[in-house]
């Protein structure tokens, strides 16, 4: 997959999804849960799709140019702004760990579903644009070393001396990362992927955990 147009769809299925949270755990509750201020939550995600569309925009203009070095910049300062209402949303499933009615119960499993998924699809996509070799090229980055250790790089494996990643074995990364918790096959080299991985596993381990005390707590809901 072209890592212009890889990014664009991926991106795009992040935004579905994100768009199909409960109002309970949007990034409108941020302001609101601040002391003192009085807010819209409705304007706040207003303002936060438009902030996301215009950072998203440039991904595909540049994709459509060609220009690497800026179509990088591009998809990570979208990869920012998903990652940052990721944390939100998660800090918020746990605030509402303790409120669940059983009006809402079900409704709030299918948002940790949903925050596990976005979850998969948000690291993998970091995973692909520090390491991928196809993005690297013909920018400053191409002589970096990598940032992660798949088995195809480790030794010389018959067929396989010219192989390079693909989105499809970071997305395999990304997910075995969220249920195991850490690496599985592939290590992290660099200290950004193993930041990366930290987080993710941290924010995983958190969704499970929560998915887990809702679905145990609905036989106890009126």
């Amino acid at each position: 997959m072209h890592i212009g147009a890889g990014a664009v769809v991926i991106i795009i299925m992040i935004l579905l999804l994100q768009n199909s949270l409960s109002d309970s755990i949007s990034v409108g509750k941020l302001a609101y849960l601040s002391r003192g201020i009085s807010y819209d939550e409705e304007i706040g995600n207003q303002i936060w799709d438009i902030a996301k569309l215009v950072v998203f925009i440039p991904v595909i203009v540049f994709w459509a140019m060609d220009k690497r070095k800026l179509l990088g910049a591009s998809i990570l300062m979208s990869c920012v702004l998903l990652t940052f209402e990721l944390l939100f949303s998660t800090l918020l499933l746990v605030l509402t760990l303790g409120v669940d009615t059983a009006a809402q119960a079900y409704l709030l499993i299918k948002d940790t579903v949903l925050v596990m998924l976005i979850n998969v699809l948000i690291f993998s996509l970091w995973y692909w644009i520090i390491d991928s070799p196809r993005l690297r090229q013909g920018t400053p980055r191409e002589s970096e070393p990598w940032d992660f250790l798949f088995p195809q790089r480790a030794g010389s494996i018959p067929r396989y001396d010219a192989w390079m990643p693909s989105y499809a074995d970071y997305l395999f990364l990304a997910f075995t990362t969220t249920f195991a918790f850490g690496p599985t096959d592939t290590l992290p080299l660099s200290r950004r992927s193993k930041v990366l991985m930290l987080l993710q596993a941290t924010l995983s381990g958190i969704t499970i955990v929560v998915l887990a005390g809702r679905a145990l707590s609905l036989p106890n809901l009126d």
